[in-house]
C-alpha cells in the first residue's frame, strides 16, 4: 500500500455535530452583523496607520518623538494588515465574492511585500490542509536550519536551535519579500502542493504588487533620506515584524502539546481531518481581548483551522461550542492560558527536538 501520500478520513461525528451547532449559533443575524462591523473597521485603521505614518515621515519636519511614533505606526499598521486584513481576505472570509477577497488580499503584495497568490497555496493549502504533516506542511519544513517535527532527521547543530531560531525568525519577512516567492514559483510547488506559474491578472498582481511595495517602501524614501537611514529603518521594521508574525503562527502548531504525523500515520490511523486539525493546534491567551484584536483572532487557532472561511471576529464566540464538542467526542482540546506559557512551550519543544537523537555524551554536555 502506498503510504507517502497524505490522506484523511472525511466527515465524522465530531465535525458534523460541531458544524451544526456553529451554524445554529451563526443563524443569529446580530452575531454576524457585529462580527462583520468589527472586521471591516480594522482595514481603515490598519491602512490608515501605514499611510499616515509614511506621509508624516516623508513630508514633515521631524523630531525624535515623532519619528518613533511614526515607526511604531508603520509596524502596528503592517501587523494589523497581516493578521486582520490580508489573512481573512486570502482565506475567502472577508467577502462572499472571490474576486473581492483577492482584491483585499492584494494588501499582502502592496503593503507587506509578499505574494498573496503564493500565500494562498502556502498557507491555505499546504498548512491548513496538512497541518504538522511531515513533507506537506511547509511551515514545519525548515531543514537544514531547524527541526520542528519529531519525524524529521536530527543534526548536531539542532542542539542549539532553541537559541538561534529567534534571529532566524527575523529574516522570514525578508525572505518572502525577495527570493521566497520567486523560488516557490520557479520550483512550481510549496511542500507537495502545486504552485502553478501565474498568468493574466494573477501575474499582473504579483509583479505590480512587488513594484508598488518597493516604490513606496524603498524608492521614494531614498529621494528624501540617506540610503543608510532607509536601509536601517526598512531592515529594522521588517525584522521586528517578522518575529511577531513567526511567533504568532508558531505558537499554535509547534509546541509540546501539539501532535505531528507522517503520511503513513494518516493511512494507518484512518485519521479524521477535523480531529487531526484540533490535536495539532493549540489556542493561547483566549481571554486577552487586546491580543485577540491585534492578532486577528489567531490565538484561536483551533477554531480558525476548523472554520477558516469564517471571519476571525467570530472565533471567540464559537470557541465554547468547539470546546464543548471536543469534550463530548473525546478530542483533545488544548489552551495555553498566557502568552508566557505558550512561548515557554514553543521554547521547550524546540529544545527537546534539538537534543533528541544526539549521542549521550553530547546530550549530557
Amino acid at each position: 500500500m502506498e503510504t507517502d501520500k497524505a490522506t484523511f478520513e472525511t466527515g465524522g461525528a465530531f465535525l458534523r455535530d460541531t458544524r451544526a451547532e456553529v451554524e445554529r449559533h451563526l443563524s443569529d443575524r446580530d452575531v454576524r452583523l457585529r462580527a462583520s462591523l468589527q472586521l471591516y473597521l480594522k482595514a481603515p485603521i490598519a491602512v490608515g496607520l501605514i499611510v499616515s505614518s509614511w506621509a508624516v515621515l516623508l513630508f514633515t519636519r521631524l523630531d525624535g518623538v515623532v519619528v518613533a511614533l511614526c515607526l511604531g505606526g508603520l509596524l502596528a499598521g503592517a501587523t494589523l494588515v497581516a493578521f486582520c486584513v490580508q489573512h481573512d481576505a486570502n482565506h475567502g472570509s472577508y467577502f462572499k465574492s472571490r474576486r473581492h477577497n483577492h482584491l483585499v488580499g492584494w494588501t499582502a503584495d502592496a503593503l507587506l511585500g509578499f505574494s498573496s497568490y503564493a500565500w494562498r497555496v502556502k498557507h491555505n493549502v499546504a498548512h491548513h490542509t496538512y497541518t504538522n504533516v511531515d513533507g506537506y506542511d511547509d511551515d514545519i519544513e525548515k531543514t537544514p536550519y531547524a527541526r520542528f517535527s519529531p519525524i524529521q532527521p536530527t543534526r548536531p547543530w539542532y542542539r542549539f536551535q532553541h537559541i538561534y531560531v529567534w534571529p532566524l525568525y527575523s529574516l522570514m519577512g525578508l525572505r518572502w519579500q525577495t527570493l521566497g516567492d520567486i523560488n516557490s514559483i520557479r520550483v512550481g510547488s510549496i511542500g507537495k502542493s502545486a504552485l502553478r506559474f501565474p498568468s493574466g491578472w494573477t501575474l499582473a498582481g504579483l509583479v505590480g504588487g512587488k513594484v508598488f511595495y518597493a516604490t513606496w517602501a524603498i524608492v521614494l524614501p531614498l529621494l528624501v533620506f540617506p540610503w543608510w537611514k532607509v536601509a536601517t529603518v526598512y531592515l529594522g521594521l521588517s525584522m521586528v515584524g517578522s518575529v511577531i508574525m513567526a511567533i504568532t503562527f508558531q505558537l499554535a502548531p509547534c509546541v509540546e502539546e501539539a501532535s505531528f504525523a507522517s503520511p503513513a500515520d494518516l493511512v494507518s490511523d484512518r485519521r479524521a481531518w477535523a480531529v487531526h486539525e484540533v490535536e495539532t493546534t493549540v489556542d493561547f491567551c483566549p481571554h486577552n481581548k487586546l491580543l485577540t484584536w491585534a492578532l486577528g483572532g489567531l490565538n484561536y487557532q483551533i477554531e480558525h483551522h476548523l472554520f477558516p472561511r469564517l471571519p476571525h471576529t467570530l472565533y471567540p464566540t464559537i470557541a465554547p461550542i468547539v470546546e464543548r464538542n471536543c469534550l463530548r467526542h473525546g478530542v483533545r482540546y488544548t489552551v495555553q492560558p498566557t502568552l508566557r506559557a505558550a512561548l515557554g512551550s514553543h521554547f521547550r519543544h524546540l529544545r527537546f527536538l534539538g537534543r533528541a537523537g544526539l549521542r549521550a555524551e553530547i546530550e549530557m554536555g
